[in-house]
């Protein structure tokens, strides 16, 4: 087990994170509203939000809160999937909305591109003004924080929930906007208490070989960068993602002792598919986490369970990286590198490893993912 210095660690989970929230709500969401009244001008009634990775997921989580309470046409696109399948309607109705955290992604940034070139109402969210993205958009909001789940979901919510008050109110709509206000500080208690229990589940999950992450209704976007953007990444855990309501239809093949499977519960409709899929999976095998959002939600609405339960699964993967001797969250404790070419070595070559200096730890050369 990796002995570290939590306060060193590029760890999103933090009191840092609350203030961010907090910020954004006050000076950057307004920012999304004076775009929103742009778009309600120009009467834009298609939405692309492109990304890739994270800001793929908190994008996708907002199209299914449009797609919930609104007929609104809202699409959340992966970055080189929109470039290659370019929509067939993309014109001075349509608005693309690209997420890139550094602002640099090609994908996104060429999306933007495109858009721009078809008249379509372009904006770009991402962290600093002088981000490339930003010059690829008609519109941008520079965030300046780290969280980026939190942030980027924040900002896609804001462009769905603003547009449906605007163009289409919805009852539910004002609930989960009033929610929001209590956001920072739900938050806050959960960075605070639970990373004893997140702990402790990280502890068991470094048991496993693997992981089945099982998800459904607004938890399925979140399961998925759980249970591949952070498993896969930061903890080196194989793994797949399954919504619940598809578990029955193969999945349940493969549950027997000892598979291991980690299920977001959710509060909403799809509670009741979520609770079938684990109680089957309960009778068959032990090795089953379960983060149930009635158990944190601390009132807030189902809708708000992304934000929330990012919480308690962030603190699981720490520790389950820590306690797998594995983490990308600092540098100068594992630095990994994927070989750019493995098959160029006779028989894939000697182990290369070599030990740091004055540490006991060692770095795996690997290529980055700018190698891929």
């Amino acid at each position: 087990m990796l002995d570290i210095d939590k306060s060193t660690v590029d760890f999103l989970v933090t009191e840092n994170m609350v203030q961010e929230v907090e910020k954004v709500l006050s000076h950057d969401v307004p920012l999304v509203h004076t775009i929103v009244e742009e778009m309600v001008k120009r009467d834009i009634d298609r939405i692309y939000f492109v990304a890739c990775g994270s800001p793929l997921n908190a994008a996708q989580t907002a199209k299914h809160l449009a797609d919930r309470f609104s007929d609104l046409q809202v699409y959340a696109i992966s970055g080189w999937e929109f470039c290659d399948n370019t929509p067939y309607r993309l014109d001075d109705r349509c608005a693309v909305i690209g997420v890139s955290d550094y602002g640099k992604t090609e994908e996104v940034i060429k999306a933007l591109e495109l858009g721009r070139a078809c008249g379509a109402l372009t904006a770009a969210f991402t962290k600093r003004a002088d981000s490339p993205i930003t010059s690829a958009a008609e519109f941008s909001i520079d965030y300046q924080a780290d969280c980026i789940w939190e942030i980027h979901l924040l900002l896609c919510y804001s462009v769905v929930l603003e547009m449906i008050t605007r163009l289409a109110p919805h009852a539910e709509i004002g609930k989960i906007k009033n929610d929001l206000k209590q956001l920072p500080n739900a938050l806050g208690h959960l960075v605070r208490t639970w990373e004893e229990k997140g702990r402790q589940l990280g502890e068991q999950a470094s048991q496993w070989p693997m992981i089945y992450t099982v998800a459904a209704g607004p938890l399925r976007p979140l399961g998925y960068k759980e249970g591949i953007v952070t498993l896969m990444e930061f903890t080196w855990t194989h793994g797949c993602v399954i919504e619940s309501g598809e578990f029955r239809h193969g999945p349940l093949e493969i549950v027997e002792p000892g598979v291991p499977f980690l299920f977001l519960l959710g509060n909403d409709e799809s509670r009741h598919t979520t609770e079938r899929a684990i109680n089957f999976v309960k009778q068959r095998t032990d090795n089953v986490i379960v983060i149930d959002y009635a158990e944190i939600s601390q009132g807030l609405h189902p809708w708000l369970a992304p934000f929330l339960m990012f919480v308690p699964m962030e603190w699981l993967c720490y520790y389950l990286s820590i306690y797998k001797d594995h983490t990308r969250m600092n540098a100068a404790i594992t630095v990994v590198w994927w070989n750019i070419n493995p098959l160029s070595r006779p028989g894939n070559g000697p182990d290369l490893r070599k030990e740091l200096p004055d540490e006991n730890r060692y770095v795996y050369l690997r290529p980055p993912a700018a190698a891929y």
